[in-house]
């Protein structure tokens, strides 16, 4: 693909995971969706974009070869062989997976976004506004306001012997944002996170979001939506299903 100052930007997805947590034996990532792979959708949509010079898609060592051959069969060939797609292989860590992703983008891609695959019915628009914030900001994710009342228990579900913890507090919902993906930052806030992330061995991070806070970037909030919900259990698979036969 010739390139354009206006493809400044490489998008990451994140597709190394078991993802198994749906219920099912395949890793949600791999399950149909209407007519293609739940990945497939987020990954349409992210190379249609006008702004996007690369998409790196990170799975497994094992899934590598397999996973590239599937993309060639399934009409993206032309993608791999111009660049325009590419595979990278995942790390121990979410965070590992990530940074091998940004690693193999570009070099003139001076915005990153980063996806879960597992919320399928990303836009266009969420990629304008998510870049406009990042560009702005140095670092952006989508969120939603929390519409419900949010306790916060006295002891951490994980150190429970059943799943019923008393009420320590009532936390003021008007300030919480329930975070989504895309998540877009200037590359060398990204780069500055990853340099400094081997000194902070007691961290444990779940998005990138998180990373640029501990580190001090400030993390720009722009809404997104309830169609960004993320694919977690079988009824939000059920749902997903449902929301794609309508776009179908």
């Amino acid at each position: 693909m010739p390139f354009s100052s206006r493809r400044d930007t490489g998008v990451v997805l994140p597709c190394a995971g078991s993802g198994t947590r749906v219920g099912t034996e395949r890793p949600k990532k791999f399950l149909e969706l209407g007519t293609k792979p739940v990945f497939h959708w987020p990954l349409e949509v992210f190379l249609a974009h006008e702004r996007v010079a690369a998409v790196v898609l990170v799975v497994s060592p094992g899934e590598l070869a397999s996973q590239e051959r599937a993309l060639s069969q399934s009409g993206h060939a032309a993608h791999l062989a111009s660049g325009h797609l590419r595979l990278a292989v995942g790390g121990a860590e979410r965070w590992e997976s990530v940074r091998n992703g940004v690693a193999a983008l570009p070099a003139h891609c001076r915005l990153v976004v980063l996806h879960d695959v597992a919320r399928p019915f990303v836009t266009g628009s969420d990629i304008d506004a998510i870049l406009s914030a990042a560009e702005s900001d140095g670092a952006a994710t989508l969120a939603m306001p929390c519409p419900d009342t949010v306790k916060w228990a006295a002891t951490p579900l994980e150190a429970l012997a059943s799943a019923a913890p008393l009420v320590e507090s009532t936390l003021d919902r008007r300030r919480i944002w329930l975070t989504q993906t895309p998540q877009a930052f200037r590359r060398e806030v990204l780069s500055a996170c990853y340099d400094r992330l081997p000194s902070r061995q007691d961290l444990s991070l779940t998005d990138e979001a998180s990373l640029a806070e501990v580190f001090g970037f400030p993390v720009r909030l722009v809404k997104g939506a309830q169609r960004l919900h993320k694919i977690t259990t079988a009824d939000d698979l059920e749902w997903a299903r449902w929301t794609a036969s309508m776009r179908t």
